[in-house]
């Protein structure tokens, strides 16, 4: 876990599936990485005031569940995260493909 920066996005790809994973104080969250309004990469922008900014348009998300402030109506999918031994898990299902998931 200490691999994966605090406050600041971080990308994961596993068989060119991307997924935005954050840290902060609070703990880890996941998300795919895209953003809902544009198709932009989530992990190339920022966290601005404790929320993840899109690079696109600058739409900001909650790190807790996902929700856009400037949108309520956009929702990022949040991805299930684990933490165990020092490694980080995040879960998801592929469209079209069954389980998959990556470690950081």
């Amino acid at each position: 876990m200490s691999e994966l920066p605090e406050g600041k996005p971080h990308r994961l790809e596993h068989e060119g599936y991307g997924v935005v994973v954050v840290r902060t104080a609070s703990g880890v969250s996941a998300y795919e990485d895209v953003c809902p309004h544009a198709g932009w990469r989530l992990s190339d922008g920022e966290l601005v005031d404790g929320l993840l900014e899109c690079p696109g348009h600058g739409w900001q998300f909650r790190i807790q569940g996902g929700r856009c402030v400037d949108v309520p109506f956009y929702c990022l999918k949040q991805l299930a995260v684990t933490q165990a031994d020092g490694m980080v898990r995040v879960e998801w299902v592929k469209p079209g493909k069954s389980d998959g998931a990556a470690a950081v």
